[in-house]
This record gives C-alpha cells, sequence and structure tokens, in this order.
C-alpha cells in the first residue's frame, strides 16, 4: 500500500532548513500530503545534525519518537548525524538512510523502498565528490523568508570541527542558475537568505562571492538578501562595500563566526584570524553602517582553554559587542584533531557557558535600546495577537508593531519607539 503522508523534523543549520524543504517539496509534487511531526504519519523523515555531541543524541530521540507515533511507518534519517553513523539502520529500526549527497533523491528513494520492503543505505564518502548536489524545485511553504543554498562543504579542517567529514569538500552552486532562482522567489518573498557551510567561500569555477553580491544587487524588485554566517578572512573589503552602499538590499546584520576571542585557542583551533583581525573588520564595518549589528558562533571550554584565556575573551568580547551569539560547549567530534586531546571539566564548561552567557544578555538589552528612535526596515512574519504584527528588522532585532492589518510577508519601513523583553515596538511610517 502505498504511503501518502510525510513529516519532517530538521535539526541544526539553515543549510539543512532549504534541505529540508526541497525534500518536502519532491514529495508535495508527487501528491503526498504533509502533517505535523508530532502526529501519526506514513513517512518520518528526520533531517540529522553531528556538530556536538548534544546535537547527536537529539538526533537520535527524534528517530526513536517516529516509531512511537507510527511503528508501521517509514522512517528516514538523512543529514550529517547519518552522513558520520551509517551503520545506525539496524540499531534503530530506520528503513532508509540518506547522506549529505541524495536527500533530492528522496521520493525514487521512497518509491523503490515500498516496492521491496528493504532497508536502504544511500551514504557515499563525500571526500570524492565536488560537484554540487542539483536542486529542484526550490519553494518554501508556508513561510515568509526563503532560503537558497549557495554552496556547501568547507576545506579548512578546524581542528574542532566534523563538519569537512559530513558536509565533504566545498562546492558552489552555478551563478546563472543563482540568479535565476533569485529572480523567480523575489516574486513571492521580501526576504531571501543565502545559505552554505562556507557561504562566503562561494566559488563556481568562474564567478566568487564578491560577483554574486553584485549580481544579485543588479535585480529589480522589493525584496533584500540576508547573508548567513561567514568566515572574517573572507570578507573583502569590496564584500563590505557592497553590502554597506545598500542597505535596501542587504540586511546590515552580519552573523561572522568567531569562536574564541584568545588569540592562542584560535590558533590551536587551526583559525585562520586573529582577534585583532577580527576586530578590525568590524569596525571597518561599523565605520560605513553604524547601525549595523553583529552576531557570531562561540565555543567555550576548548580542550586547552585556560580560565586566563577564557577571561581575555570576555574583555575582548565588550570591544566587539554582538547582538547575539550561538554558544556552545566544546564537543568531542570522532576523526577531529583535537579529539585527541583531554576534554576540560563540565563543571568548568558550564560555568564558563553562564558567565558568556550572562555578559551576552546584558550587551543585547544595550544594543537593542539604542535602536529607540531610530528607523529600519521590518519583514513581517506572523500576528502574535490580534492586535500586533511580528517582523525582524534589517539588523535582525524583533519588531512588533500594533495593528489589525495583516502584515505578514510584507516589507515596512518602521520607527523604534520601546523595547519590550525580547526586542522593541515600533510604528509604521
Amino acid at each position: 500500500m502505498q504511503s501518502n503522508t510525510f513529516a519532517i523534523y530538521t535539526l541544526g543549520c539553515k543549510v539543512n532548513i532549504f534541505e529540508s524543504n526541497s525534500m518536502r517539496n519532491q514529495l508535495l509534487i508527487n501528491g503526498y500530503i504533509e502533517k505535523p511531526f508530532d502526529s501519526f504519519s506514513d513517512i518520518y523523515i528526520i533531517n540529522t545534525c553531528t556538530v556536538t555531541e548534544k546535537a547527536d543524541k537529539k538526533s537520535i530521540n527524534i528517530i526513536k519518537r517516529a516509531r512511537k507515533y507510527n511503528p508501521n511507518s517509514i522512517v528516514i534519517a538523512s543529514g550529517c548525524y547519518t552522513q558520520m553513523n551509517s551503520d545506525i539502520g539496524e540499531k534503530y529500526n530506520i528503513d532508509i538512510l540518506i547522506g549529505n549527497k541524495y536527500k533530492n533523491d528522496v521520493y525514487e528513494l521512497i518509491t523503490e523502498f515500498e516496492k521491496k520492503r528493504e532497508r536502504i543505505n544511500k551514504i557515499e564518502n563525500l571526500f570524492l565528490n565536488n560537484k554540487f548536489e542539483k536542486n529542484e524545485d526550490i519553494n518554501f511553504t508556508n513561510q515568509t523568508r526563503a532560503f537558497i543554498k549557495i554552496q556547501d562543504g568547507c576545506n579548512f579542517m578546524c581542528s574542532y570541527c566534523i563538519i569537512p567529514f559530513s558536509r565533504g569538500k566545498q562546492r558552489s552552486k552555478d551563478l546563472n542558475i543563482l540568479i535565476k532562482e533569485i529572480k523567480e522567489l523575489k516574486k513571492n518573498y521580501r526576504e531571501i537568505v543565502i545559505t552554505g557551510v562556507n557561504t562566503a567561500g562561494y566559488d563556481d569555477g568562474k564567478h566568487n562571492f564578491e560577483n554574486l553580491l553584485n549580481e544579485i544587487n543588479k535585480i529589480e524588485g522589493n525584496f533584500r538578501i540576508r547573508i548567513s554566517s561567514v568566515e572574517p578572512f573572507q570578507i573583502t573589503d569590496e564584500i563590505v562595500n557592497i553590502v554597506t552602499s545598500n542597505p535596501e538590499r542587504f540586511c546590515q546584520q552580519w552573523h561572522i563566526c568567531l569562536q574564541s576571542g584568545s588569540n592562542k585557542v584560535l590558533k590551536e583551533m587551526n583559525r585562520k584570524y586573529s582577534s585583532e583581525k577580527f576586530y578590525e573588520l568590524v569596525c571597518k564595518i561599523r565605520e560605513k553602517s553604524p547601525n549595523s549589528t553583529f552576531t557570531t558562533d562561540y565555543i567555550v571550554g576548548f580542550p586547552t582553554e585556560t580560565e586566563e584565556d577564557h577571561l581575555d575573551s570576555i574583555e575582548w568580547l565588550k570591544k566587539i559587542r554582538f547582538l547575539d551569539m550561538h554558544i556552545f560547549p566544546y564537543s568531542k567530534r570522532k576523526m577531529t584533531a583535537a579529539s585527541r586531546l583531554k576534554c576540560l571539566n563540565s563543571n568548568t564548561q558550564k560555568r564558563r557557558i553562564k558567565e558568556i552567557t550572562q555578559f551576552k544578555n546584558d550587551i543585547r538589552k544595550e544594543i537593542v535600546k539604542s535602536f529607540i528612535g531610530k528607523e529600519t526596515n521590518v519583514v513581517f512574519e506572523k500576528s502574535c495577537s490580534t492586535s500586533f504584527q511580528e517582523g525582524f528588522s534589517s539588523e535582525y532585532i524583533k519588531v512588533l508593531v500594533k495593528t489589525k492589518e495583516d502584515l505578514t510577508g510584507q516589507l515596512k519601513r518602521v520607527k523604534i519607539k520601546k523595547v519590550t523583553l525580547d526586542g522593541v515596538v515600533a510604528e509604521i511610517i
């Protein structure tokens, strides 16, 4: 009997969000009906993550949960955890295992499984693959923000990071195809997020990231681009000029990966920059666009991080003033260089995380408060009550506007009036 309902659970990064939408579209255009993940369905797809030990555990828990919703369902595990653990099919009763290459074949794989009822394992070594995977039928049902994966893989081999093993070599999508897709998406979406494992490392063999941004800037229409996470050493003066000189087209929020404020730890992480160079870049951007905000990823408790390194990092973070930080405890990942090092005491990690988090929250409040009286552009995403509409500003601050009008999906200019618990209240200009 053919299955006709499916549910998807996505863990991890924006690349996974894009790829889940790609799988979703394949099933929708072939007549399947999507259900909430926590309901009875014929098919469950868990798009997994393995960036930390916590992500591994969550991926496993969600896989187990799917079987409880419907013991007779088809369970599919895809993504980075699956890529790195190709032997988990029998252990967790998974019917179809898909790594990071064959997500675009999910419909064909389901059809094959329904005919033979034999476990399918579609995982291969991505170090042997340097071609960008084909993505068709890009659509973002019931969302006000679209995602485009411009690039995949990473060649940098940071000592703590499993991503080069789970995602493979760096590869990029053809620029002409990307521009065509953006032109289609901008008809229905006011914000498009360009994302990748190493976004600013975009290189299709003929064009680099700067070339891509210039081509995007030429597209006419009322939409904006938000750039996903980038590496600081890949942000050239030209890229800074393109983004800061075109605030109507490019969001003035920069997610620049930091990982540590200590030069000693950065070197041991095999990062390609110093804290001084990072600070220079931030100052350069703020000089050209004073209201720009910065977010980052930060690892606490790298095996060689001393208490002095930790305290020095906090002092350095006071200079940068991040709007937000994704804070992670160091997690030992197999195959990485740092996995040979002895981990710090977990209580030490927890204490340092608490200290960094408190500091981060205090700075965030100060930055958000500084926007009172300023104007910005907001893409509205939903109604949060009968009288308020909610969206995000160009600088990635949550904005509430009091109105009974449905503004979902619209791009509006607003003036910020006051601060709320997790954002601001504004008025449409």
